[in-house]
């Protein structure tokens, strides 16, 4: 495993411990069901030029 692996499992331990704690909110059994899915954003970035016009 590597480190960054190992740090992310670090993490995610101590906040199953907080929740099982009562530190958070309760995890509902349903929503246990359910794939999580990592969210994906492409942004498209145009080199258009601008113009404007104005009426004097």
């Amino acid at each position: 495993m590597s480190r960054e692996e190992n740090a992310k499992l670090e993490v995610l331990l101590k906040f199953l411990e907080y929740t099982k704690e009562g530190q958070y909110s309760p995890i509902e059994e349903s929503s246990l069901l359910y794939a999580r899915m990592k969210e994906e954003t492409n942004i498209v970035e145009l080199n258009e030029e601008e113009y404007y016009y104005s009426i004097s």
